[in-house]
């Protein structure tokens, strides 16, 4: 049973070890310092599940990959057909230093010691991502549904088709489940860090500055709301904040800083939490037989 996030596992690290605050909540990071020690051997197996438009890609290939060297990365880029990590063996993983791909986070039981980290992105930033990001990917399964309607209509029927795509995708990749205060204890008694979209550099230096890695030069993007909320309707945030509230509780738990905590919930938002998720399963069941 993974302990509450009030309620730290006895002996570890607390919460409070390590808050890198630089020009606002989404440039926060946090670093488990109690994991540090395990980090730095020789063996150590980074885990980084990727929920996709949240700045992967820049995480495997700008940082891991610059401290480890990419053929030392376990990804689809570097291994063809890749296995997922619930599937993978430790045998295989004997030549890498760190996994990056999509799937969803587990604990498992090797004989090195696996370290997740992680990126969290505003979920309605990253929704509204999706709608360009689809249209210029070619053989993407929605790219048509992209390019033939504005970025409401788009989300609209596009969490019809794909809910899982769309809907507490980070939540799912931290911890496998679409829960926030579950997603939450699994960071605080797993991960060694989390960073935000937003500032991938300062979660790179701030856990490498503990580690020994050399500094990392990566160019701040642009603020996601300077971004993006010219392109956000009313009916487009309303949809999306209600689909993903477990992402979005997540990210401002992480984003508010130490201590960490899930905001209280009323019966109603609970009870449209439920739905959501046994809507989003049963859709996703559904697919497979369609």
């Amino acid at each position: 049973m993974i302990p509450l996030a009030e309620d730290p596992p006895q002996g570890a690290a607390g919460p409070n070890d390590f808050h890198s605050d630089l020009s606002g909540p989404s440039t926060r990071c946090y670093v488990n310092q109690g994991l540090l020690v395990a980090a730095m051997r020789f063996d150590a197996l980074f885990v980084h599940p990727h929920a996709q438009r949240t700045g992967g890609k820049t995480l495997r290939n700008r940082v891991l990959a610059a401290v480890f060297g990419a053929e030392r990365i376990y990804s689809r880029f570097s291994v063809s057909a890749p296995k997922r990590w619930a599937r993978l063996k430790e045998s295989e993983l004997k030549d890498f230093c760190a996994i990056s791909d999509h799937f969803a986070f587990r604990p498992r039981r090797f004989a090195r010691p696996c370290l997740p980290i992680a990126l969290l992105r505003h979920p309605l930033y990253r929704a509204a991502s999706l709608h360009g990001f689809v249209r210029k990917s070619e053989g993407h399964g929605l790219q048509a549904l992209a390019r033939n309607h504005d970025i409401e209509e788009f989300y609209r029927r596009g969490r019809e088709t794909a809910p899982r795509y769309f809907r507490n995708l980070q939540c799912r990749a931290v911890c496998g489940v679409d829960d926030a205060r579950i997603a939450l204890d699994t960071i605080l008694s797993c991960y060694l860090g989390v960073g935000f979209t937003e500032n991938i550099g300062a979660f790179a230096n701030g856990l490498g500055g503990g580690l020994g890695w050399p500094a990392l030069d990566i160019p701040l993007m642009a603020p996601d709301a300077a971004r993006y909320d010219g392109i956000v309707t009313p009916g487009f945030r309303k949809m999306v904040l209600e689909d993903s509230a477990e992402d979005l509780a997540l990210f401002e738990a992480m984003a508010a800083g130490p201590p960490y905590r899930i905001g209280s919930r009323n019966a109603v938002r609970r009870g449209r939490t439920a739905f959501k998720k046994a809507e989003n399963a049963a859709r996703a069941l559904a697919s497979r037989y369609l």
